[in-house]
């Protein structure tokens, strides 16, 4: 006996295009700035450690806090505003910026930041910080255009991939757990495991694929000029 289904459901649901995503986004915040200096960026990803009890003062460039390890307490106006990032958040911060670990635990936390290449060798202002990912040089974006920051974090279980799509701007992610491979439609194949990062160019058709059983998560940080689309699926594989 056939059994009576809800309206929609289907006893033989159809399977899924291999263009289509299976797993999750989720956008962790948004900020749209003026372009704080011109020519070809790159994107650096930091990781800091601040020892419990201990403040840093912070003289960089603005930039994406995201709590790694701790909550994490940014300062602003000599200590006049305070704001409180929890562990596995994010937040917009500009360059002088104090940040406060106030626990019994020491912490530790990743600070994303898009440079002009004319910094690739400038020294680390941050005491204790290592350079998780650097990209290669990425596009830049038309002059005249205010520019969208958006971090956020993916996570995909094992046989999970995301939709093939493109950005209007540009990606750089961060593999912080598992591993996957980067498609791109130019026919290159490139496979990223923890600790290893990938950044794409805009237009670019792009796929990320889970390699092996382990469960990925990835910091994602896109750059896209405002009014432009952040992302476009495409029904075709790269």
């Amino acid at each position: 006996m056939n059994p009576i289904l809800p309206a929609g459901v289907s006893p033989t649901p159809f399977p899924i295009p291999e263009y289509v995503g299976v797993g999750k986004y989720d956008g962790l915040a948004q900020v749209t700035t003026p372009q704080w200096f011109g020519g070809v960026p790159f994107v650096t990803f930091l990781e800091i450690p601040l020892p419990k009890n201990s403040l840093a003062a912070g003289f960089d460039m603005p930039g994406w806090v995201y709590a790694y390890q701790g909550a994490h307490v940014i300062l602003r106006q000599d200590g006049e505003r305070q704001s409180l990032i929890d562990t596995g958040k994010g937040a917009w911060v500009e360059g002088e910026t104090d940040h406060l670990n106030p626990s019994a635990d020491d912490e530790i936390w990743y600070f994303i930041v898009l440079r002009s290449i004319t910094e690739r060798t400038a020294p680390l202002t941050y005491p204790g910080a290592r350079i998780l990912y650097a990209t290669g040089d990425l596009a830049p974006a038309p002059a005249d255009k205010k520019l969208v920051h958006q971090l956020g974090i993916m996570t995909m279980e094992a046989g999970g991939r995301t939709s093939a799509h493109s950005h209007g701007g540009t990606e750089s992610f961060y593999v912080m757990k598992g591993t996957v491979q980067l498609a791109t439609n130019d026919g290159k194949r490139q496979q990223l495991t923890a600790g290893q990062g990938g950044s794409v160019n805009p237009g670019v058709i792009m796929q990320l694929h889970v390699v092996g059983d382990e469960p990925v998560q990835i910091l994602t940080y896109f750059v896209t000029p405002e009014d432009v689309n952040w992302q476009t699926n495409v029904p075709n594989l790269p």
